[in-house]
């Protein structure tokens, strides 16, 4: 019985590439079933240390997931996914879904509808990510420096929400800029002219 080192699903043939996600199976073709198991478990302290902030919250959504040892899909809710949309992935590092998040935004109706969804599917996504990455780094690296790479890996990025901030001040003042700068010129031309409207 072998297990891919990176998603932990199990695979009856083995291949060049795991078949679920796409991982290289190169070089573990003759690890040991033990090394396996081990290699394969998230423990609730892995979870911890990896999401960082707000584990509790992350945590206790997780369960939901984790039925009987086995992964299922589950509709949960997320305020700041639904709110941070790509904002909120790159916050949690998860920069794949963050491009695919943003590009659909800029569709016409469906930017809309992945809105909506992002706040509804964002736990899955980041239960699914949390779990792979600990598995690879639990496979690469020797037990004494998972932590630190779990850390480091994980996590946020602080400068995700500095950003937010000063772009959200820079478009404020640019708005007010663009109302002083064009609007009141036009709206004094306009007062100007209304009395020829009585020449």
């Amino acid at each position: 019985m072998k297990f891919c080192p990176v998603c932990g699903k199990e695979i009856k043939e083995w291949g060049k590439f795991c078949p679920y996600c796409g991982h290289a199976l190169e070089g573990y073709a003759n690890q040991s079933d033990a090394n396996s198991t081990i290699q394969r478990q998230v423990s609730e302290d892995d979870l911890r240390v990896f999401i960082g902030n707000n584990s509790d919250y992350y945590l206790q959504k997780f369960k939901k997931f984790n039925i009987g040892a086995t992964d299922v899909f589950a509709l949960t809710w997320n305020w700041s996914a639904f709110w941070g949309g790509f904002g909120w992935m790159l916050y949690r590092k998860m920069y794949m879904w963050a491009i695919i998040a943003f590009v659909l935004t800029l569709i016409p109706h469906i930017g809309l509808i992945a809105w909506i969804t992002t706040g509804a599917i964002s736990n899955y996504f980041y239960y699914n990510h949390t779990k792979s990455k600990i598995l690879e780094i639990k496979h690469l690296h020797p037990a004494n420096v998972i932590s630190n790479e779990l850390r480091q890996v994980g996590g946020t990025n602080r400068w995700v929400p500095l950003t937010a901030v000063i772009i959200t001040i820079v478009l404020c003042i640019s708005f007010l800029l663009m109302t002083f700068f064009f609007m009141i010129p036009l709206n004094i031309f306009n007062i100007f002219s209304e009395p020829l409207q009585y020449i």
